[in-house]
Order: structure tokens, then sequence, then C-alpha cells
């Protein structure tokens, strides 16, 4: 294993073509897309009740919805009672968003901008009480307009303003990938008799290019999910989301084939606060794209690890990437924006035990983990493994993300603090911060 001072190895990043600002706005004008995005229950329904359920927040306010699409958060807004929607819409769709709120009663509330969130001014320096969008991207940042939302916040949300949702988490969880590997791996396996490894091993390096944007069944997880990072959506600040790294160490819980690792978020939208009488308002909704979770247009995101390819023992079993790869790994639909840059770099340590290839039953029919030969990365139960998770913003586009996924070796590289995998030092390092000086259970998750 070579060394960057964690103990992981290195390599350069490819890059890759990347559309123009106006492609981006320009696919958002067909219609498949928002029916897409409308037609997903858990998003739809996770706006709908952290608006209905926190009408506190908007009766009588200001609001701004930025990326407004068909305008169905805005006519939300303007229902929940808000005064004014300021409903920001850089795409064709603006037009259409205007005519839907007349057509609802809300053509007086409901104020539309075709233009950039970046672009707009307000009449008369006008500030907003609150500030909602669907901005997110898969896994939170692929083709995310986190940056556009900060720029409106910074610009136009009052100094005792919200900002919906309020925090956003990244999870990561290594994963088993049989359905993949079974289907579009090993398929090559036997093709009318004849050797076709070469096509194999192409094969799943090509899957190593690029995320895979698939539905993962919650019994294919072989840890507990960990939250690789947070951010607070009131105060984040565009410096803090162009560069960042985090180490992470999780014990294994479910023995099984190590074959990827698997991303999805979680959503907050807190709006609880207390009255003049001290009693409690609003309500804590929470947007999750789990696999453990109904699933939603976002799926999860796996970066494919790649093991049992046929390569040069410690060197990097690849390497780069071109675009989000929509999967065949579960029943899918399409998925909306997926044809743009996105960078994936994989490296591999050496393995850290090896192990005899098995089978292993389950107990249900919904998950396949019999060992595929060859291309197995077996892990036991309390078995730590370790990654390190680098996101870079493009300079170029600010939606588009180089992620670098790097394999640690438990025992070479340091743990960070706290850690919450099953190593001694870390467990009782864990337990002596679960209580802050008052008694209170201390969460981080970052």
């Amino acid at each position: 294993m070579t060394s960057r001072d964690e103990g992981g190895s290195g390599g350069a990043l490819v890059g890759g073509a990347e559309r123009t600002n106006e492609e981006y706005f320009a696919s958002y004008e067909d219609v498949e897309i928002h029916r897409l995005m409308v037609s997903d229950a858990p998003r739809t329904q996770a706006y709908a009740a952290a608006i209905s359920k926190n009408k506190h927040l908007f009766q009588g306010k200001v609001a701004m919805d930025v990326g407004a699409g068909t305008g169905i958060l805005s006519m939300l807004l303007a229902a929940a009672g808000a005064r004014r929607v300021h409903a920001v819409e850089a795409s064709g769709m603006a037009g259409v968003i205007q005519q839907v709120a007349e057509d609802n009663g809300f053509g007086d509330v409901i104020q539309v901008h075709h233009a950039k969130v970046e672009d707009i001014t307000l009449p008369a320096d006008e500030k907003v009480d609150i500030i909602v969008s669907e901005w997110m991207g898969f896994y939170l940042l692929h083709e995310s307009m986190l940056n556009s939302v900060i720029s409106a916040r910074d610009r136009f949300l009052s100094e005792d303003g919200t900002v919906f949702p309020s925090e956003a988490r990244i999870y990561a969880c290594p994963c088993s990938l049989q359905t993949l590997y079974r289907e579009q791996i090993n398929f090559w396996d036997d093709v009318y008799g004849f050797n076709m490894t070469a096509v194999k091993n192409y094969a799943l390096k090509s899957k190593m290019i690029k995320p895979e944007v698939c539905l993962v069944k919650e019994c294919d997880l072989l840890a507990e999910p960990a939250c690789v990072k947070r951010f607070n959506l009131r105060w984040v600040t565009e410096e803090e989301v162009k560069l960042f790294a985090e180490k992470t160490f999780v014990g294994v819980t479910l023995p099984g084939a190590y074959q990827g690792l698997c991303l999805w978020f979680e959503c907050d939208f807190d709006g609880r606060e207390y009255d003049e009488e001290g009693q409690e308002l609003g309500a804590l909704i929470t947007l999750s794209t789990s696999p453990m979770t109904p699933a939603t247009h976002w799926k999860q995101t796996v970066v494919v690890l790649g093991y049992g390819a046929a390569h040069t023992p410690g060197q990097p079993a690849l390497l780069c990437q071109e675009n989000l790869n929509a999967s065949l790994d579960s029943d899918t639909s399409a998925s909306p924006a997926m044809n743009s840059s996105d960078k994936t770099q994989v490296h591999t340590a050496p393995p850290q035990k090896t192990h005899e290839n098995g089978s292993r039953g389950m107990e249900t029919e919904t998950c396949d983990n019999t060992i595929q030969p060859g291309y197995a990365n077996w892990v036991e139960k309390d078995e730590v493994v370790g990654w390190k998770l680098l996101f870079a913003q493009s300079e170029e586009n600010t939606r588009h993300y180089t992620m670098t996924v790097e394999m640690l070796d438990p025992e070479e590289v340091e743990h960070p603090i706290p850690c919450v995998c099953p190593v001694p030092r870390c467990a009782i390092i864990a337990k002596m911060m679960e209580q802050d000086e008052d008694g209170n259970d201390i969460i981080d998750c970052t």
C-alpha cells in the first residue's frame, strides 16, 4: 500500500465533457422530468408535510422557491398562507408556472422570475422570510443547485429567516452487488462455450468508471450506515462545499461480498420553535433516500469497487469516469439529469484478509448473496473496513463534483474521532463522548 499520509494509493484524475448552463436548463423543459419528480411520492409528500405542518413559518410571510419547476412547491407555499411567493425558474417552464398560479387562484400571490436566482433582484430590496428549494441531486451533490440556494440565502433571506430543507446529510455503507455481478458481469462466464474473460474484465472495469444509480436492497448493506457529511443549510458557505474529505471506518454487521460503497442522502425540514407561552410549534419532517425507506427517483448511488477484476497487484483498480450510470441492479425507471460529467476514482488497497469463497443462504428470497467465484471480497462480521471520500467541486460548473473513493487499511490509518467502528480504542472513545458534561447525548456525524 502506497501512501499520501493516510495509507492509500494515489492517482491522477481524468476530466470529461460537461453540459453548458443552457443545456442544463433546457433539459428541465421536458415535462416528463417534472412528472417523474412530482410523482415521486416520498419526495413530494415530504415537502407537502414540511409546509403544511409548519404553517407558522409561512402565514403572512414572504417566501422564495428556488428552481420552481412546475410551481408545485410555490402553490403549497401560497396555500399555507404566504402573502407573497417569489417563484424563481430559469427554464422555459417559468411561463407555465404563471398560468398554473392563475388557474389555482394564486396569481396575485406567486410572482414568477424567469431567470437564474443569481441574476434576479427583488423590489425595494425586499427580504424573504423563508427559502424553499428542491435542490438535491444524486448522492446529494451531483447536478444539485446547492450553490444557487446559498447565493439566494445570502442575498435575500432576512436575519431570522429559515431555509427548507434545513439540514442535509450524506450517508455511506459497504454493500454487496450480487445482482449486478450476476446479470451484467458474470453473464460473460458462459457465452456459447467461448472464453470471454477479457470481456468480463472490461465490463467490470467499465462499471468502475462511473457511479451506478440503482436501487440497493436493505439486506445487501453489510454494516450500519455511516453519516459522512452534514450541511446546515442556514449557515453553510460556498467555500465549505468546494472541497471536503471524510475518512470513515465501520464494523461489518452482515457477512458478505464487499463489492461496492452505497451512498444516499437525507434532508430535514425542522420547523420546530416555541411560542411566547412555551408551547412547541411545528414539526420535524425528514426526506430519506436510503435503502431502508420507500424508493425515490434519486435511488442510491453505488461506487463499484471492482474486486476480482484482472489487474496488477498494488495497481489502482480503476480510475476515472464520465457519467452517472443508470443500473438495472434493481427495478428502476428513468432518472433526470444523468448525462453530465460526474467523476469518480476508485483506489483499492491490498486485501486485508483472505477468506474462502462460499455461499450463504438468506431467510427471504429478496436478496441473493451467493458468492460469485473470483469476484467476491468476502468480509466477516465485526471485520473493520474503511474508506476516504473526497468531493471536489468543478471550477467551471458548481453543479459538478469529482468524487474520489479511496479504500483504507484500518490497521495502518489513524481513525477519526469519534469513530463508530468496533476497534476497542474507538469504542472506548465513542462511549466517553456519548454524554456531555450535562449528561445529554451527543450526536455528531461529521
